[in-house]
């Protein structure tokens, strides 16, 4: 596309002109010195010869002649150039039509002056990826994105339920200035190298931990399928050097365990694709039990994918029960419904807190707006809406707020989050040891095994 620049008219470039005058004809008379007029003398006059007056042009004539020509020439060849110039800037307008021609002939344009200007040099590619994250950045939702194709890739290889490392849930623990682990997946490295929950990574590698350094640490444990990480571990008031040989590890999201006569499900998140498949193991390992209620702990629980969620609540709800309204960018109301025959005929309740959102916020509202289970904790985070992912021919995607969805009693908690039924929070100190407390120490815990009629420790 061409560069071209607007031609205006100067509103000052209008010439001024003058003319001196004079008067036409000689002078006939003169003043002498007292202001009188005197006569002149007259030549004599040669009777023999006839004597022709002579025409004379007038000095202000010719020069407005003149004026009037350059006039007449100025304008025809302005008026040429105009003809030309208009007919060059539709040629280029017929490109485009209506405002795209403006907005994409401006972007043209950016990019060009980026090119040719920009003292240090632009990466094409990181341009335009630039441009395509501005935009969706531009729409002012903090879920909407544009993802590389490198970006995607990893994206979803975090959801597949599938990682390379050692096998560990950590925190950092502040008080010992350290990597707490407490909780270690089963047939893990880490399982397989020793460790045990309630041991303190110190260092890794050459990485001493702190706060300061903690995501660095705990970057370091990644790595590539069968290497080596060594970690410095404090058991007790003994110093450990443990070498972990890194491995494919399925994600653990559903955690199960029996307290009492309540089988109490952690699930850390709806996210990954084993999800369904762990829930449904554990919901079988609790009937085998013997268990007679359930407690389900979505606490810190950040949501995830909507088909994950909806098969769980599909076990635990009854057939042909809505689950969710999804109410798209035009207003129209799309619902999903249960579909198993089966349901859980058991006394449930759910933990949540601040940080319990988004698909996990469903779950627990559906659960509540149907009475089946006490919610118990704090209000949750409060995000009703879907992103819906468009991959693109180039490997890169874009993720895109796309519908709002509410629960079964089309209640929208979007922004207001979920109140729970009994409200009990965290200390300061208990939230920062939140992953480090105890059953008994955890007084959201008691009163959730409480509300279920359970009491044992």
């Amino acid at each position: 596309m061409l560069n071209r620049k607007r031609v205006r008219s100067d509103p000052d470039g209008t010439a001024e002109n003058g003319a001196a005058r004079g008067t036409d004809g000689p002078e006939t008379a003169e003043r002498d010195t007292n202001g009188r007029e005197t006569a002149m003398p007259e030549s004599p006059v040669n009777p023999e010869k006839t004597v022709k007056p002579i025409k004379r042009v007038s000095l202000a004539g010719a020069v407005f002649f003149a004026l009037l020509l350059a006039v007449g020439v100025f304008l025809a060849t302005f008026t040429a150039m105009s003809v030309r110039l208009d007919a060059a800037v539709n040629a280029e307008k017929n490109a485009f039509s209506g405002d795209e021609y403006s907005k994409l002939g401006k972007l043209d344009q950016l990019l060009s002056y980026v090119r040719e200007k920009y003292v240090r040099g632009a990466d094409e590619e990181t341009l335009w990826d630039g441009i395509y994250a501005g935009l969706l950045d531009a729409v002012g939702d903090p879920y909407s994105e544009y993802m590389t194709a490198e970006e995607f890739a990893a994206y979803t290889a975090e959801r597949s339920g599938n990682y390379v490392g050692i096998g560990v849930h950590v925190t950092f623990d502040q008080s010992q200035n350290a990597i707490a682990i407490y909780r270690i997946a089963p047939d893990s490295p880490a399982e397989r190298a020793g460790l045990q929950k309630g041991d303190l990574i110190v260092a890794v590698e050459d990485v001493t931990v702190s706060a300061a350094t903690y995501n660095e640490a705990v970057g370091l444990v990644a790595g590539e399928e069968g290497t080596d990480v060594s970690l410095t571990v404090r058991r007790g008031e003994e110093m450990l050097a443990v070498s972990v040989t890194r491995s494919r590890v399925e994600s653990g999201n559903v955690l199960y365990e029996k307290i009492g006569d309540t089988a109490y499900l952690t699930i850390l998140s709806f996210s990954e694709s084993n999800v369904t498949e762990q829930f449904q193991t554990a919901l079988t390992a609790a009937k085998q039990d013997g268990c007679t209620s359930y407690l389900f702990d979505l606490r810190n629980n950040p949501g995830g994918n909507l088909d994950v969620v909806c098969a769980a609540l599909d076990e635990l709800l009854p057939a042909n029960q809505t689950i969710l309204h999804m109410i798209d960018a035009q207003g129209n109301d799309k619902t999903r419904e249960t579909e198993n025959d089966t349901f859980l005929d058991a006394p449930m309740a759910v933990l949540c807190n601040g940080n319990t959102a988004s698909a996990a916020e469903l779950f627990t509202a559906d659960l509540q707006d149907y009475g089946l289970a006490t919610v118990v904790g704090e209000t949750t985070y409060g995000k009703g809406t879907m992103q819906t992912i468009t991959s693109l021919p180039d490997g890169s995607a874009v993720k895109l707020t796309s519908n709002f969805y509410n629960p079964a009693s089309n209640v929208s908690y979007d922004g207001i989050g979920v109140h729970p039924d009994v409200e009990v929070k965290l200390t300061e100190e208990q939230s920062a040891r939140f992953y480090l407390l105890s059953h008994e120490e955890d007084p959201q815990l008691q009163a959730a095994l409480k509300a279920l009629g359970n009491t044992a420790d």
